[in-house]
């Protein structure tokens, strides 16, 4: 803690630079007036909570062009605005001078010599190919000497491989075109971290039905779509929002609150966001989609 007014300035210099006025920047967040200026002014103990701390500060910064993970791990503590100053160690000289100046000439003769034995091997290793070569023509069995019954034998197998061949060839078509057939919607996570987490939906279809439900104690659920909110709410247990995703819509960041207590479908798939090796709190999806064809 400690950056508050350093955050704030840097983001009311954002929206200026940026032409935005806060009733504009109101609108684009939702976010209400009074909490966009006790956030400008460093005034966090002004905002309902923590947690609502970090989720505007995230919402105020995508607003204007800031990097929101970047602010919050500063508020965290996590992260500073200067970078640490890192002090190359000098580099230890082992030996004396003498003994440097001694090693050095042995050190040149080592690859004076080195070209005259590198080709010594290389001469040593092509006349061993060539016995072997030579040694391989004496022994090998002549040509000539295959009889009739043996390319007989040598036909039929390879019609009957030709056959085997074409029927596996056969099967696959088959099986290719019965997968196609019955591809599905499949939802799933990628590289989860205690803060967020990819989630890749494939084979959906246009449009994508958004459902958020209120599970086992109050969570909070945002929705943001290039920008602008599709879903900001604080639901109860039992609660559900929904909304249809513009069509072609291929990225969105779910934000949520409380994630142990949110449930997400996906035109009507669940969605297991749930990682054991964290805790269930403030967690972003995001998500990317592919459509079917």
């Amino acid at each position: 803690m400690g950056n508050e007014i350093i955050i704030g300035e840097r983001l009311r210099q954002a929206r200026l630079n940026k032409n935005i006025s806060i009733d504009e920047l109101q609108q684009k967040t939702k976010i209400q007036k009074r909490y966009l200026e006790a956030i400008e002014k460093g005034n966090f103990e002004a905002l309902p909570g923590t947690y609502y701390v970090r989720s505007f500060i995230r919402q105020y910064a995508s607003a204007v062009g800031e990097n929101g993970n970047f602010l919050v791990d500063v508020y965290d503590g996590k992260d500073s605005f200067e970078p640490e100053s890192k002090r190359a160690k000098p580099e230890t000289v082992q030996g004396s001078r003498k003994a440097l100046h001694e090693e050095n000439p042995r050190a040149k003769k080592t690859r004076d010599y080195l070209p005259v034995v590198l080709l010594g091997v290389i001469a040593f290793m092509i006349v061993g190919v060539i016995a072997y070569v030579a040694w391989q023509d004496r022994n090998s069995d002549p040509v000539i000497g295959q009889t009739a019954s043996s390319i007989e034998v040598d036909g039929s197998v390879t019609t009957e491989q030709e056959q085997s061949s074409e029927q596996a060839s056969t099967e696959t078509s088959q099986t290719t075109t019965s997968s196609s057939e019955e591809e599905q919607m499949e939802v799933a996570m990628e590289d989860s971290t205690q803060s967020q987490a990819t989630i890749r939906v494939t084979n959906a279809e246009d449009p994508l039905e958004l459902e958020v439900t209120g599970e086992d104690g109050r969570c909070w659920v945002g929705v943001s779509v290039n920008g602008d909110y599709a879903i900001q709410e604080t639901l109860e247990p039992g609660q559900s929002e929904s909304t249809t995703l513009p069509e072609g819509t291929e990225n969105f960041v779910m934000t949520l609150g409380a994630s142990g207590n949110v449930g997400v479908k996906v035109n009507d798939e669940e969605v297991d966001f749930d990682d054991p090796d964290y805790e269930a709190l403030q967690k972003d999806l995001n998500f990317e989609v592919t459509y079917q064809d």
